[in-house]
């Protein structure tokens, strides 16, 4: 199940423009920074966003992956430190102003399989912590050719097989340049 999944979100981020050919305009391509925070802890990445919106209407999707830097606390009061490549898809209405609901998991976690060996055999399968990291989120922005920028909140799962983040929901700000 992993491997499908880490198969089916990879395979987003090098979608050729030439797929959307005679259903959607040809799909924008946008660079971004963005950063989302809560309380105690931060999530700063850059990355790359591709959308397309059919022909007639102005709802599409945009894939998105970006690579990034975590800093989380988690439950014990430890701070994690982390690589993330987070990467979804938003759905929504995209105009000269947008909204949007989205999903999307860490590539990084998904391949990646975390385990030590400081714990016993038995220990290792009968714990339910390691889920592969993922989000769902909501936003909206304004998008003023080429610029764009954006406000989102997002609930995520973070956790490591020793760790779980001790908050969930973010809020972020995201500035693109359309290409």
């Amino acid at each position: 199940m992993r491997f499908l999944a880490l198969a089916l979100f990879s395979s987003l981020a090098f979608i050729p423009a030439t797929s959307f050919a005679g259903i959607y305009d040809s799909p924008n391509m946008n660079l971004f920074v963005k950063s989302e925070h809560n309380s105690t802890d931060s999530i700063t990445s850059a990355g790359i966003e591709f959308m397309a919106k059919n022909n007639y209407s102005n709802f599409g999707a945009a894939f998105t992956t970006a690579l990034g830097s975590a800093e989380v606390f988690t439950k014990k009061g430890d701070r994690e430190t982390f690589l993330t490549l987070d990467s979804g898809i938003k759905f929504g209405y995209f105009s000269d102003f947008f909204v949007y609901g989205e999903v999307g998991l860490d590539l990084i976690e998904l391949a990646v399989y975390d385990d030590r060996d400081d714990h016993d055999y038995s220990d290792r399968y009968d714990d339910d912590h390691n889920n592969i990291d993922g989000y769902v989120g909501v936003g909206m922005g304004v998008d003023s050719k080429p610029f764009r920028i954006e406000i989102y909140a997002r609930a995520r799962e973070i956790d490591s097989r020793y760790w779980e983040a001790q908050n969930h929901g973010y809020a972020g700000l995201q500035v693109s340049i359309s290409f």
